[in-house]
């Protein structure tokens, strides 16, 4: 018996363009219902569009704007998970992280010298203040995955009134 059904499964791809982030937020609000609450859904919808410009980027940097970008929203009654795939050069982002908690705990810590990277901090702090599994993989077909997941039940944002 499966214990967390998968209610929905939507993808995107989409061209290595940021211009196509309006298409991609119009997309993404048919996840804006139940069993989703709004705080969840509007994180959801900023790792997003975070990941997908880190994908664009810095991923598909040195590829041509007809490169595509991959994404996939799952939600069931127990999570919602985003997944984007992208085919750049392999990143550790626990690595990345790593580094930028040593920097941030730093006296001369300035966020405004790391302004090509708020992307990085704000999934941090997702991951560390508000429950989201955060991982960064390459996957077998020499594609990367970002997977972001949020358990919904137990979360720490008021259920739906």
């Amino acid at each position: 018996m499966d214990l967390n059904p998968v209610d929905q499964v939507t993808s995107l791809q989409i061209e290595s363009n940021l211009d196509c982030i309006p298409t991609v937020l119009s997309w993404y609000d048919q996840f804006n219902r139940a069993p989703v609450p709004y705080p969840v859904w509007l994180e959801g919808q900023t790792a997003l569009i975070e990941g997908l410009t880190n994908a664009i980027r810095h991923a598909h940097a040195d590829l041509p704007v007809t490169t595509p970008v991959e994404i996939c929203v799952q939600m069931s009654s127990q999570s919602l998970q985003i997944q984007i795939w992208d085919v750049g050069a392999a990143f550790d982002l626990n690595l990345a992280w790593q580094t930028l908690t040593q920097e941030i705990s730093s006296d001369t810590f300035d966020p405004l010298d790391r302004e090509a990277h708020w992307g990085n901090i704000f999934l941090l702090k997702l991951q560390e203040q508000h429950g989201w599994s955060i991982t960064y993989q390459r996957q077998g077909d020499d594609r990367n995955c970002l997977v972001m997941t949020r358990a919904l039940w137990g979360s720490p944002t008021p259920p739906f009134s």
